[in-house]
């Protein structure tokens, strides 16, 4: 009788020693994931639209990315709207989050300041405009030519929000070259 209490004991401790463990590792990392349905959600530039029709002569769409026009130079910022909503549709919880998102792009100059790049996700409701996160700026990334960056950007996509990037693509000399591509949610490769 004694050796089926102590195995069950013991199973049961071996049992809750796991739930802890589980339950420790879960508290002490960040959160980690965008939800499935917004890893579902993409961007590509075709989508976007110069902010101000002043600009819109320095820019064009070429092979789907967002480039700058021969001779031309300046800041040109584009609004990319983008379909989240805190409705899921892959379970009942109504609650999406995103962790990351990932960017396209060019930068010719890399750290330098000729050519640049920036993202930021932004919502719009009833009552104004508001940024989800910071802005990503491609002059943080080492490195030249066609690239993907991962920016962190933890957010509770809101109920009763429109969603949109606020991008700009700059260069101040006609030598640079840089471009937009698009954005999307995948995850950062795990090392």
């Amino acid at each position: 009788m004694n050796d089926q209490r102590v195995k069950v004991k013991s199973k049961n401790t071996g049992r809750w020693a796991v739930l802890i463990a589980t339950m420790i590792v879960a508290i002490s990392l960040p959160v980690a994931a965008n939800d499935r349905d917004v890893r579902a959600k993409t961007v590509p530039a075709s989508v976007c639209e110069p902010a101000n029709s002043g600009t819109e002569n320095r820019v064009l769409l070429s092979n789907g990315a967002w480039v700058f026009r021969s001779g031309q130079t300046g800041t040109v910022t584009f609004w990319c709207p983008v379909s989240l909503n805190a409705y899921t549709v892959s379970n009942t919880g109504n609650d999406n989050d995103i962790s990351w998102y990932r960017v396209y792009y060019r930068d010719t100059d890399g750290t330098g300041t000729a050519a640049r790049v920036t993202t930021r996700l932004t919502y719009r409701r009833s009552n104004g405009l508001f940024s989800a996160g910071s802005t990503w700026n491609s002059n943080s990334s080492s490195g030249t030519g066609n690239k993907i960056a991962y920016k962190q950007n933890t957010h509770d996509v809101r109920f009763g929000a429109l969603y949109a990037f606020l991008v700009t693509l700059q260069r101040t000399s006609t030598s640079q070259s840089p471009a937009f591509s698009g954005i999307d949610f995948e995850l950062p490769p795990v090392p």
